[in-house]
C-alpha cells in the first residue's frame, strides 16, 4: 500500500511540474472566452495519479483554435469535481498567450461563480 501512495504522490509532481511549465508565465496572457467540448478523467488513472482533459476551442485573432488541457489530482473526488466543473457545451475563461495563441491554460482562478 505505501508503495502505491508513493506511485501516486511522484506522479502528481512530475504532472503538476510539466503543468506548471506549460503555465509559465500566464499570469499575463490574455483571458478569452471558450467553449467546452469535452471533459473526462482521463481513463481514470493514468501514471498513478487521476488526471481530467478539458477539451475547448476558443478564437484569438481571428483564427480558431482547439485545445486539451489535462489537470492532475491527488484524489479522485477532486478530479471529478473539475470534471463537472467543466461540463461540455459550458464556457470558460482561459488565457492565451499572445506570442503563440495555440498555447492556453485554464485556471480555476478565472472562472465566473
Amino acid at each position: 500500500m505505501g508503495g502505491l501512495v508513493i506511485d501516486i504522490l511522484i506522479a502528481f509532481v512530475i504532472k503538476s511540474a510539466l503543468r506548471l511549465r506549460r503555465a509559465w508565465g500566464s499570469g499575463k496572457w490574455q483571458r478569452v472566452k471558450a467553449r467546452v467540448d469535452s471533459s473526462c478523467l482521463a481513463g481514470g488513472w493514468v501514471w498513478n495519479c487521476p488526471t481530467t482533459e478539458i477539451a475547448y476551442t476558443y478564437e484569438f485573432a481571428g483564427q480558431t483554435y482547439s485545445v486539451i488541457d489535462s489537470n492532475p489530482f491527488l484524489s479522485e473526488g477532486s478530479a471529478k469535481v473539475e470534471v463537472e466543473r467543466f461540463r461540455p457545451g459550458k464556457y470558460a475563461v482561459v488565457r492565451v498567450n499572445p506570442m503563440q495563441p495555440q498555447r492556453s491554460v485554464i485556471k480555476w482562478a478565472d472562472q465566473p461563480n
